[in-house]
């Protein structure tokens, strides 16, 4: 189902970074799910919370969602109005059997219907550089 996300929410997502990468893993999301999704983890600020604490707990929420810190040290931020102004679209999979495990930090980015390197270029590219997880 697609869902709104803030527009002042942080969007973080691990590698790959290449888009021929990226667009080869919204293929495969595309052969389980019928959309040509990558997998991000987003949220706002709470009322007085640092965009530090809200990648703190993103970066949390990723842990808990099986990614392994030491498989990916590295994770790349934006915010979702750039994505959202380029037409992306946030979805979470509710009509799925297993939704009551998707965490509500994570979404799927549609990258559209028959996506291009090209588009895969544009959403990889709005990420900032990479961070690096603090030990």
């Amino acid at each position: 189902m697609k869902v709104n996300v803030a527009p002042d929410a942080i969007v973080m997502r691990f590698p790959p970074v290449q888009p021929e990468a990226v667009l080869k893993k919204a293929t495969q999301e595309h052969r389980r799910t019928g959309r040509y999704a990558v997998s991000v983890f987003a949220d706002e600020a709470g009322q007085g919370e640092s965009a530090e604490a809200v990648e703190a707990r993103l970066l949390q929420a990723s842990e808990l969602a099986g990614i392994d810190p030491a498989r990916n040290p590295n994770y790349y931020v934006c915010r979702a109005r750039v994505l959202l102004d380029m037409e992306f679209t946030f979805w979470k999979y509710d009509d799925e059997p297993d939704k009551s495990k998707e965490l509500p930090e994570h979404y799927s980015v549609d990258l559209g219907q028959d996506p291009t390197l090209g588009d895969a270029s544009r959403f990889v590219g709005v990420f900032g550089p990479s961070l690096r997880r603090p030990r």
